[in-house]
């Protein structure tokens, strides 16, 4: 698929999802199975996310746009910047930006991500339906985007009327883009390298590349060398996403998706591959399902430094097809909750507690990492101990 090609897949896709998953057909359903479902009671097509498919964090949110007197730029097109209420500042921050169209692409990420406790900033394109000419939206456009965006959270820090003033931590930050964007997202952290890590949905990426790429490309292309970087990167992939987009008779950009991607990042990089079983281009659009926790925990390890999350994300989750990590854990699970420097029924008794009072945020008793002390952690717990 050419360069100009994927761009008109790319701009295909997003107006068909204009369109409300009701309106396709069962064949269009099941292609787009990252937005949308079949339902076999109804006899129609439903949406997967943006609703009761997500599972929300304990945190209610609020967002700023442009009119609230966030910072403007022409580096990118819109702004939707989510916070949580009443979580515990400083915040740490990601940007995201969907494969085409506007700042609400990506809005059910954003949501996500804020219900947990982070900022989570999602801007819009500037793309060659509404751009000048022949001038391209590329992934290096995206990428500056994406880091502008970051500026723009950083003076919400210092702009006294904002809600977020004084309370973003200025040192963490994250970026994400669906498709080309999420190309977009790995290019940023080859330009940037105070990144804490990138979350890339279903990516892809060419560099323009005069002296390494051919002209029939219009010098775009992959190799090695454009993914040096030391920036820890969570690829996401579709089981059937290469076939839907790659064809036999048209090999040349066969490198620029998701698995060469992960396979061109240094090994001394973390870095994770997670493929979903069954599903195609998107499989990582939603944050619903495995992609949704695995991505939060992420999140925890990476942005900000838990590192009993590592456990947790070496595990091959059950909902994969492939995975692949270079990630190695120093520490495993620690079962002493309430740290002590003994495992004992003491412990169960802080889990007991925490499950009777709700502490649904209470990290140390999340043995299971699936943001929730309840029944689980307990019998985890007291498992461990009955093999003592």
């Amino acid at each position: 698929m050419s360069f100009r090609l994927l761009i008109i897949f790319n701009i295909f896709s997003y107006y068909l999802l204009e369109a409300d998953c009701s309106d396709l057909t069962y064949e269009e359903c099941i292609y787009w199975s990252g937005y949308c479902e079949w339902n076999e009671e109804t006899g129609l097509c439903q949406d997967v996310g943006g609703g009761g498919g997500i599972e929300f964090g304990p945190y209610q949110f609020e967002y700023l746009t442009e009119a609230d007197g966030i910072r403007e730029t022409d580096l990118y097109n819109g702004a939707l910047l989510y916070y949580p209420l009443e979580a515990n500042p400083p915040y740490a921050s990601i940007v995201l930006i969907d494969a085409f169209g506007d700042e609400y692409g990506l809005e059910g990420w954003a949501q996500y991500f804020s219900s947990y406790g982070f900022i989570a900033m999602t801007i819009g394109n500037f793309d060659r339906t509404v751009m000048d000419g022949d001038s391209e939206w590329d992934y290096a456009d995206r990428a500056l985007g994406l880091l502008d965006a970051i500026e723009t959270i950083k003076q919400e820090n210092i702009r006294e009327l904002s809600p977020l003033f004084g309370k973003v931590d200025t040192s963490r930050f994250a970026v994400s883009g669906y498709s080309t964007s999420g190309g977009g997202a790995h290019t940023a952290v080859t330009m940037d390298s105070t990144l804490k890590t990138a979350i890339l949905l279903n990516p892809a990426v060419a560099f323009l590349d005069s002296i390494n790429c051919p002209a029939e490309t219009n010098y775009y292309c992959l190799i090695e060398e454009h993914l040096d970087h030391d920036v820890p990167v969570l690829i996401f992939a579709g089981e059937n996403e290469y076939d839907e987009l790659v064809s036999p008779d048209d090999p040349t950009y066969s490198n620029m998706w998701a698995l060469p991607q992960y396979e061109y990042v240094p090994e001394t990089t973390d870095k994770t591959y997670f493929e979903s079983a069954g599903e195609g281009h998107g499989s990582s659009v939603w944050p619903v399902g495995d992609v949704a926790g695995y991505s939060l925990a992420w999140l925890h390890y990476f942005l900000l430094d838990e590192e009993l999350y590592c456990d947790f994300l070496i595990e091959t989750p059950q909902s994969t097809s492939q995975f692949f990590t270079t990630l190695q854990c120093v520490n495993t699970i620690s079962y002493d909750i309430n740290n002590d420097g003994q495992i004992n029924n003491e412990d169960l008794i802080t889990i007991v507690i925490s499950i009777v009072n709700n502490s649904q945020t209470e990290n140390s008793s999340d043995l299971n990492f699936d943001f929730a002390v309840d029944i689980f952690d307990l019998l985890l717990l007291s498992d461990y101990l009955s093999d003592m």
